[in-house]
């Protein structure tokens, strides 16, 4: 039987976090105390698609400045808690944001340190098959990238520290139209569940401030009537009298 339980996961998924034995636990967030995304956009490409198992990710991982000090501390803390225990099992949680490389790659050096001073270790990855972590690197073609990044003119609203909010290029469909853009290029809202939540909660923000009714509207791909591939959310003020249809009305059933 395991004396010692070593889970990683992702902090952004919405599952609920590995269950915890009856033992000490001992929990390692990754998140912010390990900062390593490559600086080519290229090279984060191929990164997103693997894991903290592929050799090649690991080793970028663990040679990371930081890593060998968290390593070391949690075999010494494990160690200790383990000793006290007297055969009971011990449990290390560790998370980074994703659960595909970091957490995976810091948790397999920990086990492996634990084995070789005889500790029975079972090793569970939680969230490392979950789908690859999308980039959100600015992008030149992308007119919102270069309001964001660039400075190219644009009406802006409001400012957060991961989204804004700018008056539509024409003027929107009513007065008071705004989009609300994240900062990282997403191209819809299917793309990172995490950053669609963020920008609604931006935009909620915003119309509660301001105050009245509001469509809160975005698209996913063009026959859905998307233009700009940089995920927009619409905030449009309503009033009952402003004559505005929502954009799925369809005019056969409407005669009908």
């Amino acid at each position: 039987m395991p004396d010692v339980f070593i889970d990683s996961y992702g902090a952004r998924w919405q599952d609920p976090p590995p269950p915890r034995y009856r033992a000490a636990v001992l929990g390692i967030n990754l998140t912010n105390a390990l900062l390593n995304p490559p600086d080519d956009p290229a090279l984060a490409d191929v990164v997103a698609r693997q894991t903290g198992q592929n050799a090649a990710v690991r080793d970028y991982v663990l040679n990371t400045p930081g890593a060998a000090r968290i390593i070391n501390d949690a075999v010494h803390e494990l160690t200790a808690l383990r000793t006290a225990a007297h055969g009971r099992p011990v449990q290390l949680l560790v998370n980074c944001w994703y659960g595909r490389h970091r957490a995976p790659a810091i948790a397999e050096a920990i086990g492996n340190r634990m084995r070789e001073a005889g500790a029975h270790v079972q090793l569970t990855h939680h969230h490392i098959n979950r789908p690859p972590v999308p980039r959100k690197h600015p992008r030149l073609d992308c007119p919102f990238c270069r309001i964001i990044h660039e400075g190219a003119p644009a009406t802006i609203v409001h400012e957060w520290t991961d989204a804004l909010a700018i008056v539509p290029r024409s003027g929107g469909c009513a007065d008071g139209h705004l989009l609300v853009l994240p900062r990282g290029h997403v191209q819809d809202f299917t793309t990172d569940p995490v950053v669609s939540a963020t920008v609604q909660l931006r935009a909620a923000e915003l119309a509660a401030q301001i105050g009245g009714q509001w469509n809160y509207l975005t698209s996913c791909g063009p026959d859905a009537t998307q233009t700009v591939f940089h995920l927009h959310a619409h905030l449009v003020p309503r009033t009952a009298d402003d004559g505005l249809a929502l954009p799925w009305t369809h005019p056969a059933r409407e005669a009908g």
